[in-house]
């Protein structure tokens, strides 16, 4: 576990730091393949962009969702706690939007990508294509940030591989028990569809949305069994399933029909792409 670096007086998230070094390589290895759908560089870089706004909202927006049933029960006992208004804004606010929701930032990134493509011209499926293929890759560095912060951490495990993370103040039940490296075993995971959706991408020439119809079916039944291996339940749920897994299962019929059956083209390409750099 480590959390943080330090530069200077500044104490620095290494998890942001991870993530958006992924992201940069990302951009880069798409501008390698981007010719093979007739989409520019620069194109790649400022949909990316688009792209990471999306991610940062809608991450906010679903963990602000799952964590509103929480704040409306603790209520009462924060007019006691805080009593100066202020003080409570700002836990409150803290409180809302202090974590992330992966698919929150998944469908932030998709919506914000579309916006980018109506506004400029840009073929949206076409772009989808080659987006989609690096989902796992940006997905399995951030991963790694997780087990490096200590979050989104497995159940009590005392098999081979176990992890015993260190106190963290934050989250003191953290420490108790050895847990099950489920951030590493996602991130290792999403490496090798990545590779799975490359393949599918430069040797079978998957088009047309389908490379993001095959990752939905994928992530979406991984994802509905790993969270009974994660032993944070912050996120909350809906009876004995969490927000994630109630995600999963309207994920998977949309993957299965993107899979199947593609999407239309939306908008039609630049007639001339820019001159790529």
């Amino acid at each position: 576990m480590f959390p943080s670096i330090h530069i200077a007086q500044l104490e620095v998230p290494l998890y942001g730091i991870i993530f958006l070094a992924g992201l940069a390589v990302a951009i880069l290895m798409t501008r390698k393949i981007s010719h093979h759908v007739s989409l520019s560089k620069p194109d790649v870089v400022y949909g990316a962009l688009y792209s990471f706004i999306g991610i940062v909202i809608g991450s906010k927006i679903v963990y602000c969702i799952t964590m509103l049933p929480k704040l409306i029960k603790i209520w009462d006992i924060l007019d006691k706690a805080y009593p100066n208004v202020f003080s409570r804004i700002v836990y409150i606010i803290q409180f809302l939007f202090g974590g992330y929701v992966y698919y929150g930032g998944l469908i932030g990134a998709v919506v914000f990508l579309y916006i980018y493509c109506r506004q400029y011209n840009v073929d949206f499926v076409a772009f989808i294509d080659v987006f989609a293929v690096m989902i796992p890759f940006v997905h399995g560095v951030g991963r790694i940030g997780c087990f490096l912060a200590g979050c989104c951490y497995g159940i009590e495990y005392h098999g081979p591989f176990a992890v015993h993370f260190p106190y963290q103040e934050g989250l003191p039940e953290l420490s108790k028990v050895p847990r099950f490296p489920v951030q590493l075993f996602e991130a290792g995971l999403n490496f090798i569809f990545f590779g799975v959706l490359l393949f599918l991408f430069l040797k079978v020439g998957l088009r047309s949305g389908k490379v993001l119809g095959v990752y939905l079916v994928y992530y979406s039944i991984v994802r509905f069994i790993l969270e009974y291996f994660r032993g944070d339940a912050i996120r909350g749920g809906i009876g004995v399933l969490s927000t994630s897994q109630i995600i999963s299962i309207i994920l998977l019929p949309i993957g299965i029909f993107l899979t199947v059956k593609g999407l239309p083209k939306l908008r039609k390409a630049k007639e001339e792409p820019e001159e790529q750099q």
